[in-house]
């Protein structure tokens, strides 16, 4: 058993960063139209590399590569050959890594790998399915891997065809894996519902069913991220009713004007941590922040859940 998994298992809060494509736009990258952060990686790899060192200086345990929108159906959309996308995955990783080697002298800093429902922009908006996708996220999978990642998150798992490959293809690195479902309230505000949000135009399952699927498939934590928060306290409840191991959370703050984020409504951080409070206090072990958080969100969540800060 690894150190991350028997905090998880001793019962620990572990501190995911916060924002990582919000975040580089905010430092002066512009987001692509298809891509969206990825191509920092390669243009502005300076800020790729600062933004993660410091998340760790101010309380990360784990850091995420910036490989959200680094699938092969996204970058070849952009005009990538498939080994160009995986040149851009293992920098996006290396970027982390040299970020954890600058700032991590005194503690424990966990590297994951991204694998995402991202779709090309340009694809009708529809998750990526079939056997030419699951190729593509097998192939990122097994790079993120021999980069050196320490685990894989799924992020936005939003309908059961796209997240079953995109966890197959995470389960077969054989690193540990954490499922991140993405999920809105319903149109009573009273239940959730899988998250669309306009950009997704095939049907919705119960978002039950969704949790249900994919947590029996394996992994080692599940839970809700980029959503909002009155719909990640409801969606944590649903996943608590199918899985019985770690829960995540990490919540957006603020609204998307595609392809950028505005910020003018995000949650300040003593706003966020007080929502973080109330879900460590139900059993939340790993929580982060997901679009329109940063660093200061982080700094916070480490004040207020653990008692080493």
């Amino acid at each position: 058993m690894n150190e991350l998994t028997a905090r998880l298992a001793e019962g620990k809060v572990v501190i995911l960063d916060g924002a990582v494509s919000t975040e580089i736009q905010s430092r002066g990258a512009a987001l692509d139209e298809l891509s969206w952060a990825s191509c920092a990686t390669l243009d502005h790899p300076d800020i790729v590399r600062e933004m993660h060192a410091d998340y760790i200086r101010t309380g990360a345990d784990v850091i995420t590569a910036n490989t959200y929108g680094a699938g092969h159906a996204v970058l070849r959309a952009a005009g990538m050959s498939a080994e160009e996308a995986d040149a851009l995955n293992r920098s996006s990783v290396e970027l982390a890594l040299e970020a954890r080697d600058l700032v991590a002298a005194e503690r424990s800093v966990w590297v994951a790998g991204s694998i995402s429902s991202k779709r090309p922009s340009n694809s009708g908006n529809v998750t990526p399915t079939g056997p030419e996708a699951a190729a593509g996220f097998r192939r990122q999978g097994e790079v993120l891997a021999r980069a050196g990642v320490d685990l894989i998150l799924t992020e936005m798992m939003l309908d059961i065809p796209n997240a079953t490959i995109v966890t197959e293809a995470a389960l077969a690195t054989g690193l540990p894996v954490w499922h991140g479902f993405s999920a809105e309230l319903s149109e009573d505000g009273q239940s959730v519902v899988e998250w669309r949000d306009g950009f997704f135009v095939h049907p919705r399952e119960p978002f039950g069913d969704l949790v249900a699927t994919i947590t029996a498939m394996g992994g080692e934590a599940a839970g809700i991220m980029h959503s909002y928060t009155p719909a990640t306290t409801l969606a944590l409840e649903v996943v608590r009713a199918h899985w019985s191991g770690p829960l995540l959370a990490y919540a957006e703050t603020g609204h998307l004007h595609y392809p950028d984020w505005v910020f003018d409504e995000a949650a300040s951080p003593d706003e966020y941590a007080a929502q973080a409070e109330l879900w460590a206090a139900s059993g939340v072990q790993i929580i982060g922040g997901c679009c329109g958080t940063n660093p200061d969100h982080i700094r916070k969540l480490r004040e207020v859940l653990l008692s080493d800060s």
